[in-house]
């Protein structure tokens, strides 16, 4: 988590994507491996259990005709007859009939060894080789038919009368001779006691593969069966070396087996009775296959497994058994589990190919969709940084986009012009506030001059009040002297007309003084209203100067009056003139 973090969205998305792809194609990788290599490993043991069986049938099939071949043949007149002739020819040769039968179609014989059977008849003239050459063209042909190894005609003591191969078993007696202790004495004297015993029916024998001394130690097998004359009594014995050639041909069928597959047979003593299909050397009683397959088999088991086989490796091993006339053997079908599983391992590469592909197209994808995203996203981070710093200029991309970066955009967008908004709504604010203190500023300047204006007034208004009131005593004394000189205007009449013009001297200043106590106070009222005016044009800001105004108003009053009282004592005056004058 912490190295997620640490990275950017460009390198994360990558990242991301890889690593799901990464764990997804693991996962079904892993699992489709399994799955496969499950299912192949049932395939390959169905398949080869198909086969086994099908060899097993085969194998089967062709000892049936083995059987066949020996209940008919041991039953068949004309090989009776050829018995009959073939013991007459037998006994017209003498005491030395085994030397001169082997000199005659063995030593004598111009075909070489592993082709003896191509001499029809020894040219002695003897009843035994005209015998010989009626009957053995049609035992040739029947073996080569048949793919037998060899066929013998035993008399009942025990002597080989008639084999087709003419090895050095031939002539012999196997009941008595350097022979007897092989399989085929057995063969003889197992078909002999049957024989003996009157067995018309289940009177087969027979023995498994061993080293044979005729044969030079080859692997031979043989069956017998009693032959009977037309009285029911024993005749003597047909006995069939077994084809190995035939049951090689149907063992190392390759049909189905691939490169490495095989099927065999092996005995009880874990000896092979047939070919490795991968052996130069016959294998037949000189390999040895001890495994858990091939004992299962020998139990009469059947099934599949993987095991070791004979040479060290693991393969697929199907088994089955197979009983022939008393004997038993394991059919075994192996394969390589390398080449079994090799479709496993082609899927396993093929499926890591593919999953190398689509990561790499996956990161390149996700790669280019990382761009895709992180370039708008950078490009908006950095747009959203010049926001911050205040660069309202800065154009917000992508926002042509329908996906969420179009609404980030959108929202970066509404953001910048509501900044915008809130700017200028901030410069108009902070004009209004210097407009503001601009306003008050000026206020505060019209206030001192009106203070400083209003102050002169008030002085000129003192000034002219102080006058005035220096004028009333000046008038009050000037009356108090008319009233004294009018006193004494009864005493006498020539001072009346020097009072009377003193008095009339006095109304001339009097109304002097009046005319400038008028034309002060008009003065004082032009000024009040000019105060007044100012005032209201600022507004009302001081309340103070409604108080002088209104002390101005008081002094207006007072000085009218005193031009009242003034104008009566001037009209007193008058009248006390006049009556003086009177």
């Amino acid at each position: 988590m912490k190295i997620l973090t640490s990275l950017n969205i460009a390198q994360k998305i990558p990242a991301i994507i890889v690593s799901a792809a990464l764990v997804t194609a693991a996962a079904v990788g892993v699992a489709n491996y399994f799955n496969s290599s499950s299912a192949l490993n049932g395939s390959a043991a169905d398949k080869l259990s198909a086969l086994v069986e099908a060899r097993t049938n085969a194998l089967n099939d062709y000892l049936a005709t083995i059987e066949q071949d020996l209940r008919f043949q041991s039953t068949n007149p004309m090989v009776a007859e050829a018995l009959g002739q073939f013991i007459i020819g037998w006994d017209t040769l003498g005491d030395n009939a085994e030397g001169q039968l082997q000199t005659l179609y063995i030593d004598d014989n111009p075909h070489p060894t592993g082709e003896k059977e191509n001499l029809d008849a020894a040219s002695d003239g003897s009843t035994y080789s005209a015998i010989h050459a009626r009957y053995h063209p049609w035992f040739r042909t029947f073996l080569r038919e048949r793919g037998y190894y060899d066929i013998f005609l035993f008399d009942p003591q025990g002597n080989l009368v008639y084999t087709v191969f003419k090895e050095l078993d031939y002539a012999t007696n196997l009941n008595s001779g350097k022979y007897k202790e092989t399989d085929l004495g057995n063969a003889f004297r197992a078909a002999r006691d049957k024989g003996q015993a009157g067995a018309k029916t289940d009177n087969m024998s027979f023995f498994d593969f061993k080293p044979y001394a005729p044969s030079h130690g080859a692997p031979a097998s043989f069956i017998s069966a009693p032959i009977f004359a037309e009285d029911g009594s024993f005749k003597g014995a047909l006995v069939f070396q077994m084809p190995i050639g035939r049951i090689n041909g149907v063992m190392q069928a390759t049909a189905g087996m691939g490169e490495t597959g095989e099927t065999y047979i092996v005995g009880n003593d874990f000896l092979m009775r047939s070919d490795s299909r991968f052996s130069k050397e016959s294998t037949i009683l000189s390999t040895k296959v001890e495994s858990e397959t091939v004992k299962r088999a020998l139990d009469g088991g059947t099934g599949v497994e993987i095991v070791a086989d004979y040479r060290g490796i693991d393969v697929f091993s199907a088994y089955a058994p197979v009983d022939f006339v008393g004997v038993r053997w394991a059919v075994v079908g192996e394969v390589d589990v390398e080449e079994a599983l090799a479709a496993v391992d082609a899927m396993r590469n093929l499926s890591l190919m593919i999953a190398i592909v689509v990561l790499v197209v996956v990161g390149v994808a996700g790669w280019l969709l990382a761009k895709g995203i992180s370039r708008p996203i950078s490009n908006m981070t950095d747009a959203m940084k010049g926001l911050a710093e205040g660069n309202m200029d800065i154009e917000v991309p992508a926002q042509d986009r329908s996906d969420e970066l179009g609404e980030m955009a959108g929202a970066v967008q509404y953001f910048k012009d509501k900044t915008i908004e809130a700017n200028e709504l901030a410069a108009a604010q902070e004009q209004e506030r210097q407009a503001k203190e601009e306003r008050a500023r000026r206020t505060e300047e019209l206030v001192k001059v009106f203070d400083a204006d209003v102050g002169e007034v008030l002085r000129s208004v003192s000034t002219a009040a102080t006058e005035l009131d220096s004028t009333a005593q000046s008038m009050s004394a000037t009356a108090e002297e008319s009233s004294r000189q009018a006193t004494a205007v009864a005493s006498a009449s020539e001072e009346a007309s020097t009072n009377v013009q003193t008095v009339a001297s006095a109304a001339e200043e009097l109304s002097s003084s009046i005319t400038e106590i008028s034309r002060q106070v008009t003065d004082s009222a032009k000024i009040a209203g000019d105060a007044a005016t100012e005032a209201e044009r600022t507004n009302q800001s001081v309340e103070s100067l409604n108080d002088a105004a209104q002390k101005i108003g008081d002094v207006v009053e007072l000085i009218n009056d005193i031009a009242s009282q003034t104008n009566l004592l001037a009209l007193n005056a008058t009248i006390e003139a006049a009556r003086a004058g009177e």
